[in-house]
C-alpha cells in the first residue's frame, strides 16, 4: 500500500490522551476526514503501529488527535516525534506544482543529463527543506537545499529532479 507522511506528532495535550499534530503540508483540512492512520518511529525502517482516530479537534492553530488506546497523557507523550502515516488517497490534496516529498524521494537527482545521485530524504533545515542525496560515484550524502537557486525542474513522472550547480555536491 502506498501511504505517505501527512503529520507529526509533537506532544501530548490535556488529561484524555490527546495529542498534538503538525501537519506535514500546513494543510489541517483533510485530517477530518480520517478515521484510522499508522504511526511511525524510528524513521524509514522503524516500528509501525495502526491507530483508529476517535476525535479530529482544532483549537488556536492546534490540530489534536484522540487516537484509541492512548487515554492518559503518559501514554501520549510516548507518542511524540511519531510519523502520521496515511493512505496516498487519504492526503492532502496537491495543487498544480506541488508534490509529496515521498515522491521526491524516489527520484534521481540529475545535473546536464548525467545522474549525479538519488535522493534519498527530504529533511528540515533553518532556512527550508533540504534533499538528502546519495551520491552515485561514492555513495556518500549530501545536503542540497530544496531552493530554486539549486534545483531547476522536478518531474515526478520521469523520476529526476535537476541540478542546477555542480558545485554544491562537493
Amino acid at each position: 500500500m502506498d501511504r505517505l507522511v501527512t503529520g507529526y506528532i509533537r506532544s501530548s495535550h490535556g488529561v484524555d490522551g490527546f495529542v498534538k499534530v503538525e501537519s506535514a503540508s500546513g494543510e489541517v483540512g483533510h485530517f477530518a476526514g480520517l478515521t484510522d492512520v499508522t504511526l511511525r518511529t524510528g524513521g524509514l525502517k522503524g516500528t509501525e503501529r495502526p491507530f483508529v482516530i476517535e476525535a479530529v479537534e482544532g483549537h488556536a492553530g492546534c490540530l489534536l488527535l484522540k487516537l484509541r488506546g492512548i487515554d492518559t497523557p503518559e501514554q501520549a507523550k510516548e507518542l511524540a516525534g511519531a510519523e502520521i502515516l496515511v493512505p496516498r488517497d487519504k492526503a492532502c490534496p496537491l495543487e498544480e506544482g506541488e508534490f509529496y516529498v515521498n515522491d521526491l524521494c524516489q527520484c534521481n537527482l540529475v545535473y546536464q543529463g548525467t545522474v549525479v545521485g538519488s535522493i534519498t530524504d527530504v529533511m528540515e533545515g533553518g532556512a527550508g527543506d533540504l534533499l538528502e542525496v546519495s551520491l552515485a560515484e561514492s555513495g556518500q550524502i549530501r545536503l542540497v537545499p530544496l531552493r530554486k537557486e539549486f534545483i531547476g525542474e522536478i518531474d515526478i513522472g520521469a523520476k529526476t529532479v535537476e541540478l542546477m550547480h555542480r558545485w554544491i555536491l562537493d
